[in-house]
């Protein structure tokens, strides 16, 4: 949906002045910032919020490399598919990495995360899979936005060859959150996988030693693997505990949504609601100005720069609330976002 229609139907819907109350009321960034364009909007994001930029489209002075391999060719990092792959220079531990790509026809790559050795990549990192698999049906452990060789992806959500990709894989202690172009594909508790060449489900993996045992803190690596692939726009967001969810104990980044108690994941306190009136706990969601009662600090949008529980503005309609939930104009209750529609009117229509 482009975003003329999109705002057509926010307008029918009335959604239009409460984008603009939610952002006025949690003091994010207002409706008229954000609607020029997205890449405007991302733009901005690079300059604030504690991301640091790995390739903006200039030197690659954070990364070793083969220059054979990789080159940088019109503000892109571009591999011809052969020399080897690409290593950042710095170790990351607890982060979000933000990374656009582009795949040729055929193209196989992949983006590797928490990497403890470079000459035993193989097994002591993930590797988030990229490949040429817009289209396919049923999708598997090798497609594009699995995690390789350990876990599908909930939906296909890959473009057309030739076009431009992007990834925002989250990685905090044993959770991996990963959303590839909008859609949020995994949510993974790395505890799951507590024995070596096997998964959850009991099909087979290349680890030698159980995910849960990874070494969380790790290099970044690009893949070159014997076709064309371009990537561009990568920073990376490093993450500290700041709160634990008080239903599904997940400890980590205030705003992650928990499908558990369908609240946002909050450390344990109650805050002053101006639209409610009265103190109210963090983490529930106020119908007043369309968020999420939340305290100051967290991480913001990955998409927008907004604080967490504000409606996303770089969605394609703007329904979306910030970290991956959406509000469902039916049952007016916020859910999870992972490309299904809201599962409460989901069962409604059923029965």
């Amino acid at each position: 949906m482009n975003r003329e229609a999109s705002e057509t139907k926010c307008n029918r819907s009335g959604r239009r002045d409460f984008l603009k109350t939610a952002a006025a009321a949690a003091g994010g960034i207002s409706i008229a910032t954000l609607v020029p364009t997205q890449w405007a909007q991302a733009e901005a994001a690079k300059k604030t919020g504690g991301w640091e930029v790995l390739f903006g489209g200039g030197k690659l002075d954070k990364w070793d490399y083969n220059p054979k391999a990789w080159q940088v060719k019109d503000e892109e990092l571009y591999s011809p598919g052969k020399g080897g792959d690409i290593f950042s220079k710095k170790k990351y531990q607890d982060f979000t990495l933000d990374i656009e790509f582009k795949m040729s026809k055929g193209c196989n790559s992949g983006v590797f995360v928490r990497m403890a050795s470079r000459k035993d990549w193989l097994h002591s990192s993930m590797e988030i899979q990229v490949l040429d698999s817009h289209g396919k049906g049923k999708i598997g452990k090798h497609d594009c936005g699995a995690v390789y060789d350990a876990l599908v992806p909930s939906v296909n959500a890959a473009k057309k060859a030739g076009e431009w990709n992007r990834y925002f894989i989250t990685c905090f202690k044993n959770r991996v959150f990963i959303s590839l172009n909008g859609v949020q594909i995994i949510d993974m508790d790395l505890n799951k996988w507590d024995t070596a060449r096997k998964n959850p489900d009991g099909s087979k993996n290349k680890f030698r030693a159980p995910l849960k045992t990874l070494t969380h803190a790790g290099f970044f690596a690009l893949q070159t693997h014997g076709k064309p692939v371009w990537y561009k726009n990568i920073r990376v967001k490093e993450l500290k505990s700041l709160g634990k969810c008080p239903c599904c104990g997940f400890e980590g980044p205030i705003g992650w949504y928990c499908g558990k108690c369908n609240t946002v994941c909050a450390a344990p306190a109650k805050l002053d609601c101006k639209e409610c009136k009265k103190k109210v706990p963090a983490g529930t969601f106020c119908k007043g100005n369309n968020a999420f009662h939340l305290p100051d600090e967290g991480v913001e949008c990955s998409e927008c720069g907004n604080k967490p529980g504000m409606v996303c503005e770089m969605s394609d309609c703007g329904y979306s609330l910030c970290m991956g939930v959406k509000f469902c104009d039916e049952c007016e209750k916020p859910f999870a976002n992972k490309g299904a529609g809201c599962p409460e009117c989901a069962k409604k229509k059923k029965k």
